[in-house]
C-alpha cells in the first residue's frame, strides 16, 4: 500500500510506488503566505513568475502519480524566502522583484532571517535528504534519478526564450542530453541549459541534493506561456508520461 501524503507548513510529499526510482521536486509550487504574514505587495505580484513557479505543479501532479513517482512540494511563495537558493544567495529573501519593492523583507534582523530559515527553508531540504536518502536505500545508488521541475516566464529582459522546455544540469551531461532528445521527439521545443544554466550555479536543489546523495540529476523549466493554457499543459504532461518510462526503463510496469 503506497503511503498517503504527508504536509508540514511548507512541505507536502506525495509518496509514489517504492519501487520507482525517481523523486521530483518543485521549489516554487505556490504563491501562498502563511496566515497572518503580509510581505506588502498585490495580489497582481504574489501571482506573477516572481510569487512562485506558474502551474509547473501542476503540470507535474498531471503525470507523476500515475507513474508512481514520489514528489515533494513547497506550499508558499518564494517571497517568502526562495527554497531553490542558497543560504548566502543574495536573491535567497528578496526586497524588490520586476521593480516592486517587498516591503515585509526590508531591513531582516539576524534573528528574523534565522526563523524564516529554520521555519520554511531548512524543513523542506530536509524532506527532500530524508526522501531521497530513502529511495537510493530501496532502489540503489546507480539507479536512482533527482530532478526539480519549474517554470520559467517567457518574457524577460528582452532574452530569446521562444522554446518549451528547458533541460538544466551541471553534471550528467549525457543524461540531460538524452532527456532533451525525448522530448524534442515528442514534439516539444527544447533546449539545454536555457533559460538558465546549471554551469552557473542556478541549479540549486537539483545540484546540493543530488551531489550529497551521489545520485544522478538535472532541472526541466516549462515555458509559463505554454502552460497558461489547462490543454496545452496537459499535452506537456502527457509527453512526460510517455517519455519518462522510455528514459527511464528500469520503471515498474504499471
Amino acid at each position: 500500500m503506497i503511503p498517503g501524503v504527508k504536509s508540514s507548513e511548507n512541505v507536502v510529499v506525495r509518496p509514489g510506488d517504492p519501487g520507482v526510482p525517481i523523486l521530483i521536486s518543485v521549489e516554487h509550487a505556490s504563491c501562498a503566505l502563511p496566515p497572518g504574514v503580509d510581505l506588502g505587495v498585490s495580489q497582481e505580484l504574489l501571482e506573477s513568475h516572481w510569487g512562485w513557479d506558474r502551474w509547473a505543479e501542476d503540470t507535474l501532479l498531471r503525470f507523476a502519480p500515475d507513474l508512481g513517482i514520489t514528489t515533494i512540494s513547497a506550499r508558499l511563495s518564494r517571497l517568502l524566502i526562495d527554497v531553490n537558493r542558497g543560504l548566502q544567495d543574495d536573491t535567497l529573501i528578496r526586497t524588490e522583484c520586476g521593480g516592486e519593492p517587498v516591503p515585509g523583507n526590508f531591513d531582516l534582523s539576524a534573528a528574523e532571517l534565522a526563523e524564516r530559515i529554520e521555519r520554511f527553508h531548512a524543513p523542506y531540504h530536509r524532506a527532500i535528504d530524508g526522501e531521497l536518502g530513502a529511495l537510493v536505500e530501496r532502489c540503489g545508488r546507480e539507479r536512482a534519478v533527482f530532478f526539480t521541475f519549474h517554470s520559467f516566464t517567457p518574457d524577460y529582459e528582452d532574452q530569446d526564450r521562444d522554446f518549451d522546455v528547458g533541460v538544466l544540469f551541471d553534471a550528467h551531461e549525457d543524461l540531460a542530453a538524452g532527456v532533451k532528445r525525448a522530448l524534442a521527439t515528442a514534439g516539444l521545443r527544447t533546449r539545454l541549459n536555457e533559460p538558465y544554466s546549471g554551469y552557473r550555479g542556478e541549479i540549486y536543489s537539483a545540484s546540493v541534493h543530488g551531489e550529497a546523495h551521489d545520485v544522478a540529476y538535472f532541472e526541466i523549466e516549462l515555458n509559463q506561456g505554454v502552460l497558461e493554457d489547462p490543454e496545452r499543459r496537459q499535452r506537456i504532461a502527457d509527453v512526460f508520461r510517455q517519455v519518462v518510462p522510455a528514459i527511464f526503463p528500469h520503471l515498474p510496469n504499471r
